[in-house]
């Protein structure tokens, strides 16, 4: 069994089927099937050494599947056997005795197999008028597409699917007993033949739609420029008006007025009015910075956030005239600050 393995390995690393049967498609295996098949084959030598039989069967099926061989098939077929899978073995004999008939080892064990199968199971002959895959209860039969093949089942009812390129695909029912065969012929459907393109009704359309949506105006939602400056102008009012107040807190009455008439008289009337006056003053003051700071904080961000500043609705020579400026330096951005109060602006390159 070492000898076999051996000889089946470098079967497998250096023979790979340029063709099959006439009635299975010819398919050539790309240096990487062939790098694959070759680690899944070592996989399966393992697992088959170790009496994990199923495993064995799956990666020489593996192996077959991506470099077909005589020796990943026939050691599939042993694998399942030994596995108590007959008709998984004999669907694979089958196989093997259609794609390799003159090949020894196939012989030696696979007729034997097929037979066994015909007594005690449901044979089950498929036939496609062009190259199919086969699916049987949800499991892909072995084997690349043919327009023939056969496959063994246990005794019972199954929906065999025939599959195609182009997703097409058909259904049928099969249902035998033991030592019962039968046959099922698919047809491929037609491939779907996409419609031409209407070049009047899709091209031309199409273009006058890019044209409308170049030339027309567009509505984004976004503020037009003038409503940051009036923000900027409230601002710059507000400001003003801060200024003015906090300048006449300090002169009218101004802390020294007040200190001066609190320590020659602390309880006189004159220190209680001047202290008031310049608290209400004071109190005024800060609201005004507030307000200040309020205004000019929603101004910057009306112009850094909701300002349509590329001034989107004009018509397309105007865009362009635009866009000429933009080449030639001309650009134009809001600004808003806040350190010892809030200030707000707009900062242009020519």
């Amino acid at each position: 069994m070492k000898g076999l393995f051996s000889i089946a390995a470098v079967a497998v690393a250096l023979h790979v089927a340029a063709h099959a049967i006439a009635a299975e498609e010819v398919v050539e295996s790309t240096p990487a099937q062939v790098r694959t098949a070759a680690e899944a084959f070592d996989r399966g030598r393992e697992a088959y050494k170790s009496e994990e039989y199923v495993e064995a069967a799956e990666q020489f099926e593996s192996a077959d599947a991506n470099a077909p061989s005589a020796a990943a098939l026939e050691l599939a077929i042993r694998a399942r056997d030994k596995a108590g899978q007959l008709d998984r073995a004999a669907t694979l004999a089958a196989l093997a005795l259609a794609r390799h008939p003159d090949d020894p080892n196939i012989q030696k064990i696979a007729p034997g197999i097929v037979q066994r199968a015909k007594a005690e199971l449901y044979e089950l002959d498929l036939k496609c008028d062009d190259p199919c895959d086969v699916t049987v209860a949800g499991k892909i039969a072995p084997g690349r597409r043919s327009t023939e093949r056969t496959i063994f089942l246990a005794p019972g009812k199954y929906s065999v699917l025939a599959g195609w390129s182009g997703d097409r695909s058909i259904s049928k029912q099969a249902e035998g007993e033991r030592g019962a065969s039968d046959t099922l012929e698919f047809q491929a459907p037609a491939a779907p033949v996409a419609a031409p393109a209407d070049a009047h009704q899709d091209v031309a359309p199409a273009a006058a739609g890019d044209k409308a949506a170049d030339l027309g105006p567009r509505n984004s939602g976004a503020l037009p420029p003038v409503a940051f400056w009036v923000g900027v102008g409230l601002t710059a009012v507000s400001g003003a008006v801060t200024v003015w107040s906090g300048l006449d807190t300090q002169n009218n009455p101004g802390p020294n007025k007040v200190r001066d008439a609190c320590q020659a008289v602390p309880q006189a009337d004159d220190c209680n009015s001047l202290y008031q006056k310049g608290v209400d003053k004071q109190h005024r003051t800060n609201i005004l910075i507030g307000v200040t700071a309020g205004v000019g904080i929603a101004t910057g961000v009306i112009g850094a956030f909701f300002t349509d500043w590329g001034n989107s609705k004009k018509s397309a020579p105007d865009a362009e005239q635009a866009a000429k400026a933009q080449k030639k330096g001309f650009s134009i951005q809001p600004w808003v600050a806040i350190s010892s109060g809030a200030s707000v602006g707009a900062l242009g390159r020519f």
